[in-house]
């Protein structure tokens, strides 16, 4: 298939493959995508090699078998639960006027920071220069005394990274690039509005949340926290006494906010229960506490973590996405309620393909989106290209 490339996603409850192409007008066409479960990857679930080779095997399948093309390289995303970022700012005292040559070198020294084996610089994404402490687009020309650079320095975990690696190449596929999920997330869900003023992005999936914090369109603060979706399920599964399956259906029943209405049907639903042989009702208004209790905790936990970085989501738009939170109806208003922002500052991210158009599939979409934009080629690094030599001359001989 022509100009189609493939990206793997590893969730932390699922391996998502899509295999895409860019259409004619430019967006993201969907050609083969795979799904396949696993339990929850908290704590040492990642070291599973034998884990992740089954599921990127049956993953890799599925998107063959529906694509009907055949998978030899691929571009891996990094969840944020291995990617970083630092704030990087440099100056320099620069001649009068500043020349193109010294505004070169400051990139240069504001992409350059030492980081402790595993991690390793993935990205570089640059704010605003500052002549003698007033931000500026372009220097070139001006006369100041001091002349900064902010940069955001975004790396990555690359015994994950190489983890993952050595198994897709096991499954006789190439990676060509690495790239961090959040990052990706920056790309194809915001839009020109978003990158206009501060945004928090907030992915919730099954067992963690990410966080992403953007400043004039440059990402400034990571972050993710261990609770999702799965332990909204987990609180309903325990607080009514069903099993963990029959609690992640009664969820979605959920409309956030309706407990505290002011009509009295509220209180007055029911909800009919089996357990065995016997049905039972359930108070819907209980129900709904429990789900709003723990999503309220995960929220005010996203705001706990940006204020403690010195950031003030009061003023900024929300963005929400993957299945833990989006998929809930009145999600907007409750989370813009216990992030203390309007309603009108919260929205939903959801990718605006054919065949995934769901929060759920937000992150595969971003790669596959900054992928197809970069137009990135096979054998992106020597390194990786070394490694699958190696591979082939092991297997050979």
């Amino acid at each position: 298939m022509s100009n189609a490339v493939t990206v793997i996603e590893p969730g932390t409850t699922k391996m998502t493959v899509l295999t895409c192409r860019k259409g004619q007008n430019g967006s993201l066409e969907l050609s083969g995508l795979g799904q396949v479960g696993y339990s929850g990857v908290q704590k040492d679930g990642w070291e599973s090699e034998k884990m992740l080779y089954h599921a990127l095997d049956a993953a890799l399948g599925q998107a063959r078998k529906m694509s009907g093309c055949r998978i030899s390289s691929c571009i891996l995303g990094i969840p944020n639960e291995f990617c970083g970022l630092i704030h990087h700012t440099k100056e320099i005292l620069p001649t009068h006027p500043v020349t193109r040559q010294e505004v070169l070198e400051l990139r240069r020294l504001a992409a350059e920071y030492s980081l402790p084996a595993p991690w390793e610089i993935s990205n570089v994404l640059y704010g605003d220069f500052s002549a003698d402490g007033s931000p500026t687009d372009n220097p070139v020309g001006m006369s100041c005394e001091t002349l900064g650079l902010k940069a955001s320095v975004i790396c990555i975990h690359t015994d994950f990274a190489k983890q993952l690696t050595k198994v897709l190449r096991s499954l006789q596929v190439q990676v060509d690039r690495w790239i961090p999920v959040p990052l990706a997330y920056g790309e194809a869900l915001l839009t020109n509005e978003d990158r206009e003023q501060d945004t928090v992005f907030i992915d919730t999936g099954g067992e963690s949340t990410d966080i992403a914090v953007y400043q004039g369109g440059v990402p400034v603060f990571y972050d993710w926290i261990g609770l999702g979706g799965n332990d909204i399920s987990r609180d309903v599964a325990t607080g009514i006494g069903v099993s963990y399956d029959e609690a992640e259906r009664l969820k979605r029943y959920c409309v956030l906010g309706l407990a505290a209405s002011e009509g009295p049907e509220a209180s007055e639903l029911k909800m009919p229960i089996r357990n065995g042989q016997h049905i039972h009702n359930v108070p819907m208004e209980f129900l709904q506490q429990i789900v709003e209790a723990r999503i309220e905790e995960i929220l005010e936990l996203v705001q706990s973590r940006i204020k403690a970085e010195g950031l003030e989501p009061a003023d900024a738009k929300v963005v929400l996405t993957g299945a833990g939170l989006a998929m809930f109806r009145g999600i907007r208003d409750f989370s813009a309620g216990a992030l203390g922002v309007t309603s009108q500052s919260v929205r939903l991210g959801v990718p605006d393909a054919i065949g995934l158009s769901s929060p759920a599939l937000a992150a595969v979409y971003s790669l596959g989106h900054m992928s197809l934009n970069r137009q990135w080629t096979s054998g992106s690094s020597l390194r990786d290209r070394f490694g699958a030599l190696l591979d082939k001359l092991k297997n050979r001989f």
